[in-house]
């Protein structure tokens, strides 16, 4: 039996084969080499069919079980994506699209100097939590119970509640492909979702589990979908308030659609709380004066909506009836913020504060009415400050350029 090391350079040489030999392939002098029994001529590179026999001969010797790889691209800490606050029971809840789990902290946690890590009460962890890509997240103070919605590869709601820590097994409820925002409404008793590649809104009954079918949709070309990604659900006013990245093709959700897709400009829309099916929206906010950039996370407190321009690394602040092309009330950015690229945001409006998650290790703390480049109150660090952020999320491909000797991974 080989030791780790022999094993290693074996891993690593069938690698290279098989790199090698892809690039052959692609080549037009490498498929006459292979046609003709040589080397390609003037490389001494081996032909397709020597290189196969050579990968065989080293794949026979190659021993199972736990290979080591030969080099590992991971970022070891949490990055964070959806936040959601309790101020009942003061805690806060973000999600984690790295370590694919939900981290729980005191609402009063981090600190506005220190660099090291903010511990949490609990992290919620394991195969048993069926946690693959939560993005959107919400907290029913009610119950004392989490709510995560599975982007990509997850397709689920995930809930658990508060006391839950470590490998604990999640309730799920079945969802359509690539949900991304999360909204509950306790004045009807139902959870919403946004789905971004079907361009709609999903009710369900709150609390559902498995395959229970959903009571309503919203979808449609009057309703103004397109890519939609983060939802609050704002009781006190009967609406729910999404935002869309602006990706538009119907053709995702209906086969018989010939028309193709387009693009439409950022945009925040408000639907009534029962709206369904191709339902227009009661106000919308897009244009140039409202800054907004891939608008991810929102979230509403009084009279004021907030989201998170992922591109834009700022949060804007509008009035809750805004309509149409307008200029945000307020505006957080630059460098003093630490905003970088912001994935989520919830008010407080019971201690009159603001929370940012970045796409990374930080969780921003402001002052609801903070505005420009201001520092945050308090940061909830989920490694040491000044730790490199891969920006993994969920990387699904990866292409070797070998002009300028990078690899290219797609998130």
């Amino acid at each position: 039996m080989r030791n780790t090391n022999q094993a290693r350079k074996l891993s690593c040489a069938v690698i290279a084969l098989l790199m090698g030999s892809s690039l052959l392939a692609l080549t037009g002098t490498g498929a006459h080499a292979a046609q003709h029994g040589d080397k390609k001529a003037g490389t001494g590179q081996p032909t397709m069919a020597q290189a196969a026999a050579l990968f065989e001969k080293i794949a026979a010797g190659i021993p199972g079980g736990d290979i080591p790889p030969c080099r590992n691209l991971a970022d070891p800490y949490p990055e964070f994506n959806g936040v959601a606050v309790d101020p009942v029971n003061n805690i806060v809840l973000f999600s984690d699209t790295n370590l694919k789990s939900l981290l729980v902290y005191p609402r009063t946690a981090g600190s506005a100097h220190s660099g090291a890590i903010t511990p949490p009460l609990r992290q919620i962890l394991g195969p048993a939590t069926y946690l693959s890509f939560a993005c959107g997240v919400a907290l029913d103070p009610r119950h004392k119970t989490i709510y995560a919605g599975e982007n990509d590869v997850g397709d689920d709601i995930a809930s658990f509640p508060y006391s839950a820590n470590g490998n604990y097994p999640a309730r799920t409820l079945a969802t359509p492909h690539e949900v991304y925002g999360l909204g509950l409404s306790f004045k009807l008793g139902q959870e919403a979702i946004t789905v971004e590649q079907d361009d709609q809104i999903v009710f369900f009954k709150l609390g559902a589990t498995g395959a229970a079918p959903p009571l309503r949709e919203v979808r449609g070309e009057r309703t103004g979908l397109a890519d939609p990604h983060g939802l609050f659900w704002d009781d006190a006013h009967d609406e729910v308030v999404v935002t869309n990245h602006g990706n538009w093709a119907r053709g995702a959700w209906d086969p018989d659609y010939q028309g193709g897709g387009h693009y439409q400009p950022p945009s925040v829309e408000v639907f009534a709380a029962d709206a369904q099916g191709d339902a227009k929206p009661l106000r919308v906010i897009s244009g140039p004066k409202t800054q907004l950039n891939w608008p991810a996370g929102v979230s509403v407190a009084g009279d004021e909506i907030a989201v998170a321009n992922m591109a834009g690394a700022s949060v804007t602040i509008y009035r809750r009836t805004a309509s149409g092309d307008v200029a945000p009330l307020r505006q957080l950015e630059g460098p003093k913020t630490g905003i970088t690229i912001p994935m989520g945001v919830a008010f407080d409006p019971v201690n009159h504060e603001l929370w940012v998650a970045n796409f990374g290790h930080t969780g921003l703390v402001f002052d609801a009415g903070a505005n420009g480049d201001v520092a945050p109150k308090r940061i909830i660090r989920n490694a040491p400050a000044g730790t490199p952020v891969a920006g993994f999320g969920n990387p699904m491909a990866m292409a070797f350029d070998t002009r300028r000797q990078e690899l290219l991974v797609p998130n």
